[in-house]
């Protein structure tokens, strides 16, 4: 099967009439949860729901009692890859994982005695959202809640707060 290009898929929604269009768009919402997320996020005129969808269950993951961390990082890194598949805009995916990095800050300043690889899975999510706000030029939106989750991670093992300065500064 030839692989479907953004032509192809053009193509073919030219030469269908606007009928077969809704069909095929009202058959992708009812049968892919994330084709009923994203038009959920489109079609309200307030913050999108989504985004504070997904901001609750982070929090409600680092706020477990007792929390299992390769469990509570894999159950967070999972969450913030379903987001970056409905959402389509860049700067909400850079939100939500800021908000994972503030979350996963306060919860190693609750409690210290965290492992590397809980600190590593939160330098991993900040890199990547340094990245995104470089690559999509928004530095000046972002540069005061950078500067304080560096502050707030000063407490923190591994040297994970020079990291992230090293990593604000140097992307």
């Amino acid at each position: 099967m030839p692989r479907l290009t953004k032509k192809a898929l053009l193509k073919h929604l030219h030469k269908s009439d606007k009928e077969d269009i809704i069909r095929e768009v009202i058959t992708l919402f009812d049968k892919f949860k994330n084709v009923k997320e994203f038009y959920s996020a489109e079609l309200t005129d307030e913050a999108n729901p989504l985004l504070l969808k997904y901001k609750k269950k982070i929090a409600e993951a680092y706020a477990r009692p007792n929390p299992k961390e390769k469990t509570t990082n894999s159950n967070i890194n999972r969450l913030v890859a379903e987001f970056k598949k409905v959402s389509i805009y860049d700067r909400e995916t850079v939100d939500v994982m800021l908000y994972r990095v503030e979350c996963g800050v306060a919860a190693f300043r609750y409690d210290i005695n965290r492992t590397a690889t809980f600190y590593n899975s939160i330098l991993t999510t900040f890199e990547e959202a340094i990245r995104l706000i470089y690559s999509e030029g928004y530095e000046e939106e972002f540069k005061a809640r950078i500067k304080k989750v560096v502050k707030e991670a000063e407490p923190g093992k591994y040297a994970i707060a020079e990291r992230m300065a090293d990593i604000a500064i140097s992307i």
